[in-house]
């Protein structure tokens, strides 16, 4: 009878510890314009962190031509959709959440509620977008044309730079073209292809074997 009370004592304690770790207290999911890149950052109810870098590719080149696109659609050939997910240190996940929510990523305006920010289109259409989730926030938003701030590039509309700052945040603690570059290391040969939303412009690479 003992040996029953510490055996469903102990897998009560596992299935709590389990539900603790799939509860998500808070999550924050950020596009950036440079690459197809996202950044998940994830918080725990049991006061865990995790996060990745998640990329999206296509292996491939991408055909303009019309017979070729003929051709592959009549044998149904397909190119290879990739999702890469590279985990984030959990301390980084940490840090960079911390710092985020104290930039107002949870509250700051939507553009389009900024009479100033709402005035200005842009030609090129890539931006960032911002997806935030928590017990008492369900929020999506985007700024048109933002990257990280530089000495030359400082956002004038008061708005745009507080995204201009959250999005530098992001790469002052992640070196996301460093990631992109990592990941390509771990592809096999081949071409691959990715829409580039700065430019509206299909991106074709090919990736070499590298030596040993």
């Amino acid at each position: 009878m003992k040996k029953t009370f510490y055996i469903l004592f102990f897998l009560l304690i596992n299935i709590s510890l389990l539900f603790a770790q799939e509860n998500k207290k808070r999550t924050y999911e950020i596009s950036v314009i440079n690459q197809p890149q996202k950044v998940e950052l994830i918080e725990y109810g049991n006061g865990k962190y995790a996060g990745n870098v998640i990329t999206e590719i296509t292996k491939g080149k991408w055909r303009t031509n019309w017979l070729n696109r003929t051709w592959r659609n009549l044998w149904n050939i397909k190119d290879k959709d990739i999702v890469d997910k590279n985990p984030i240190d959990e301390k980084v996940v940490k840090e960079l959440m911390t710092e985020l929510k104290e930039n107002e990523i949870e509250t700051i305006k939507k553009c389009s509620e900024d009479v100033e920010c709402s005035k200005y289109g842009f030609l090129d259409s890539g931006g960032v977008f911002f997806k935030i989730k928590s017990t008492n926030i369900e929020r999506e938003y985007g700024f048109e044309e933002i990257y990280p701030l530089k000495e030359n590039n400082k956002e004038k509309i008061e708005l745009r730079f507080k995204a201009q700052k959250l999005i530098t945040i992001v790469y002052k603690h992640i070196d996301l073209k460093q990631k992109f570059s990592e990941l390509f290391k771990r592809l096999p040969r081949g071409y691959y292809n990715w829409y580039q939303a700065s430019g509206h412009s299909i991106v074709t690479i090919k990736n070499r074997k590298r030596k040993k």
